[in-house]
């Protein structure tokens, strides 16, 4: 009976042993997923306000180039007014007009077509409503641009106290009705804020915005109408003007973005016909300009500064991108560890070992005496655990087969968990 007493109660000791270091177990484990979770739901913070960024960059090059369409449709509309009111001194309201007389078998037809009487007043109707449709559109778009621009200023200004509060609340959730954890306020590696000694992203202003306004140039020249509207006509001139009157008839434009501030479109058309004469003692013979007009012209601008019929512009916008810091990090890079700028995030979360499930806890099995012999000896009375995020730029393969270098004109931005750095985890057991 005695040696069964002492049985007894070694099986009761190891028996509570056996319950806390199960419990302490589960703990350890429910607080590494715990912070798993919190440091991915990070991550993926930081993923969608890095693509957040780049549609909201890409909307606002959408509405330059809005900008570019509507000046160059309102000088193409207000130069076709133009052309159509001086087509009739061609002789173009008949079919033995300047032009045919000249064999000149494109302009002819054009030249018909705009000087005939019903259409005249149509094609002024159409200018004005391109116009007053045009300045709608301007208009719209500047404030869509407002709007962006706010937008994200606003995600930039607010994202690290948002972050934290969204960590607390996924780890109070993944702890509901089980105590209390603590994400710590500062995190162990926080590369938003501190990427290789700078932000990871920067707002441009000024004369930095070079590198949106070269892409949205290059966006806006993709339409072929902003790009190039001109043509020629003239008579075939391998007859030479000795042998048959030539004539010529050219259409210029362009559309360009004059600095940061201006918006202008041109467009104008010329009418030049040439045959062979004589000369006299003073000129040589030899071909000369008969007729010289010019049959329509027109300028417009969207500038910062507007006057009189200038559209409202507020300029290339300011706007947020990666920084100097990470525009660094690129393949030809001759250190292999700044060949990918990569978004890296560690955080620490904490749980008092009153909180946890044990005897020394929360636990209702609470053993006294001799078969108290189970101590956490937790440092500082706390449960620590560290988790890590990366957010990455991956690209999805292109079909020209080349390599997208990160940036934040492109929404590719994706997130995943990876190892603790040994820095992090040392910086961790410090606090």
């Amino acid at each position: 009976m005695i040696y069964g007493l002492f049985v007894m109660l070694a099986s009761l000791g190891s028996l509570f042993f056996l319950f806390n270091t199960g419990q302490l177990s589960a703990e350890k484990t429910k607080l590494v997923n715990t912070a798993d979770a919190v440091a991915y739901s990070a991550g993926v913070m930081h993923a969608r306000a890095l693509n957040f960024n780049s549609y909201t960059n890409r909307a606002m090059v959408a509405n330059e180039i809005l900008v570019a369409q509507m000046v160059s449709t309102i000088s193409w509309a207000k130069y076709i007014d133009q052309h159509a009111g001086n087509a009739p001194y061609l002789g173009c309201t008949t079919i033995y007009n300047d032009p045919a007389a000249h064999l000149m078998l494109k302009y002819t037809p054009l030249c018909m077509a705009l000087a005939y009487a019903p259409t005249r007043p149509v094609i002024t109707y159409a200018a004005q409503a391109v116009e007053y449709a045009g300045r709608a559109a301007v208009g719209f778009s500047e404030a869509a641009k407002l709007n962006l621009k706010l937008a994200q200023s606003t995600m930039f200004l607010t994202l690290v106290p948002a972050r934290h509060s969204l960590m607390q609340k996924v780890a109070d959730a993944n702890y509901k009705d089980d105590g209390i954890v603590k994400v710590d306020p500062i995190p162990l590696t926080d590369n938003w804020t501190m990427f290789d000694g700078g932000l990871f992203i920067s707002p441009y202003t000024g004369n930095d915005r070079t590198r949106f306004k070269n892409f949205e140039v290059q966006a806006a020249m993709r339409d072929n109408f902003v790009r190039d509207r001109s043509w020629s006509d003239h008579t075939n001139p391998s007859l030479g003007c000795f042998f048959q009157p030539q004539g010529y008839a050219n259409r210029t434009s362009a559309t360009t973005l004059n600095g940061f501030t201006e918006w202008r479109a041109t467009d104008r058309a010329t009418y030049r016909t040439e045959s062979w004469h004589l000369g006299d003692l003073f000129h040589p013979p030899g071909c000369k300009t008969d007729t010289s007009m010019t049959m329509g012209s027109a300028t417009v601008r969207a500038r910062q500064y507007a006057s009189g019929n200038d559209l409202p512009y507020s300029g290339v916008p300011e706007y947020y991108d990666l920084s100097a810091k990470a525009r660094a990090y690129t393949p030809e890079n001759t250190d292999e560890n700044k060949r990918d700028p990569r978004l890296k995030f560690a955080i620490r979360l904490t749980r008092a070992n009153t909180e946890a499930m044990t005897s020394m806890g929360r636990s209702q099995i609470k053993p006294t005496g001799e078969l108290n012999i189970f101590q956490g000896k937790e440092a500082k009375n706390v449960m620590a655990a560290v988790a890590t995020s990366e957010v990455f730029f991956d690209r999805p393969k292109r079909d020209d087969g080349a390599t997208e270098l990160a940036s934040l004109f492109n929404p590719f931005w994706q997130v995943h968990l990876i190892g603790n750095s040994t820095a992090d985890v040392a910086a961790a057991l410090l606090r």
